[in-house]
């Protein structure tokens, strides 16, 4: 429950390469955000505690679910941001 304070409501920025129309080359995988969670808020959560509602394959903002332990859950949002092409 302790974790669950910390990481609920929080939110991790990704800024990643997109085409015109906002689809990302690349989509965001549970490894990809459990490894933001270790560097940006020194946080360890497993990439199978995360729960994909959907594919995070566009720039825009998602809502996802952490399943710390049968009856803990944190939501936390993931916001996707276009990098500046020079």
């Amino acid at each position: 429950k302790n974790i669950a304070s910390k990481i609920n409501d929080k939110s991790l920025k990704f800024t990643k390469e997109a085409k015109e129309n906002g689809h990302l080359f690349a989509q965001i995988k549970p490894k990809e955000i459990s490894s933001a969670f270790t560097d940006n808020l020194k946080i360890e959560i497993s990439p199978s505690q995360i729960d994909l509602k959907q594919e995070i394959d566009k720039v825009g903002k998602y809502k996802i679910n952490i399943n710390l332990y049968s009856e803990v859950m944190a939501s936390v949002n993931i916001i996707v941001e276009k990098t500046s092409s020079r």
